[in-house]
């Protein structure tokens, strides 16, 4: 090996090793379906999932596209199940042409995982073609409080979609997870908060409940006895003067199991639980406030 060679040799191993730290960091989002081939009439599940790759997260955003003619397929619900994320400034939405999904989600104290699950969507395919699903536009926040933004690669898939066969019944993967789940959400604390910069700063009740299997559908609120009203993960008060409001709020998952628990006002210690956990709990309000506040410098600076 001649003496120029030798120099290249060592400068590129150099190279790849001052770079390595880097690429080591660099958050990696992708598609994960349970085959990449289906037949037209057929249902899936299809997950976007991140591997943190030695990287420490505090929140993702971004967008999925999924190209194909539109007669291909649709996009027919949207499920929390599983993910890792417990708090969504925007939850999983789609354009009013059908193919982009927009989000935003965050954990409190940031994760460091493989193959973590941000979110899964149904997808109907109807008709023989190739459907392409990407990744697109997507920011990774590392979990520094600086709000430092990693690298990241992203992976797409092909979905290739066969012709029905006459003899056969479409697979549809989406009802039969539905028809298997009979337990209903997890237990979740209610929490009262006040943000200036949220509900012209009146007071709210927030909360957040995880299902493992359909993933939590909507939440039903009644304030002092009075009838029920839908919900999302956060409840503005009717009753903004007493400091003795009662709650009792009902998490549905995707099956119509549902969970009921009780606005329970804060002391020393409640059913076990010391004053920090509420701390806590206010503590993810806050990081709920911040991402929704850069989700809106954000999407302000690319739309």
């Amino acid at each position: 090996m001649n003496r120029k060679k030798v120099i290249g040799y060592i400068l590129g191993l150099a190279i790849m090793i001052l770079l390595s730290p880097s690429i080591t960091s660099a958050a990696t989002v992708r598609i994960e379906t349970s085959k990449g081939t289906v037949s037209a009439g057929d249902t899936i599940i299809v997950g976007v999932m991140v591997d943190s790759n030695q990287a420490s997260i505090n929140s993702i955003e971004g967008d999925v596209t999924i190209q194909g003619e539109s007669s291909l397929f649709e996009v027919k619900e949207f499920s929390l199940a599983g993910s890792i994320f417990g708090l969504w400034p925007r939850t999983p939405s789609l354009s009013s042409n059908g193919k982009v999904i927009s989000f935003v989600g965050g954990v409190p104290g940031g994760f460091n995982v493989e193959g973590a699950r941000l979110f899964n969507f149904i997808l109907e395919v109807k008709k023989e073609g190739t459907i392409k699903i990407s990744p697109r536009n997507i920011v990774v926040f590392a979990n520094d409080g600086k709000g430092t933004k990693l690298p990241v690669t992203v992976n797409d898939i092909n979905i290739t979609v066969q012709p029905k066969k006459d003899d056969t019944i479409p697979k549809d993967e989406w009802r039969e997870l539905l028809a298997a789940d009979i337990t209903p959400p997890e237990e979740f604390v209610v929490v009262l908060g006040r943000e200036p910069s949220l509900f012209d700063n009146k007071k709210f009740a927030f909360f957040s409940a995880l299902d493992a299997g359909s993933g939590v559908s909507y939440y039903e609120v009644s304030e002092n006895g009075k009838p029920s009203v839908r919900s999302g993960s956060m409840y503005v008060l009717q009753d903004q003067e007493s400091s003795d409001v009662k709650l009792q709020v009902t998490a549905y998952d995707k099956s119509g199991n549902k969970r009921v628990v009780e606005y329970v006002k804060p002391g020393y210690t409640i059913f076990g639980f010391s004053w920090m956990f509420y701390v806590v709990v206010l503590a993810m309000i806050a990081i709920w406030v911040m991402l929704r506040r850069r989700n809106r410098k954000y999407t302000g600076a690319v739309r």
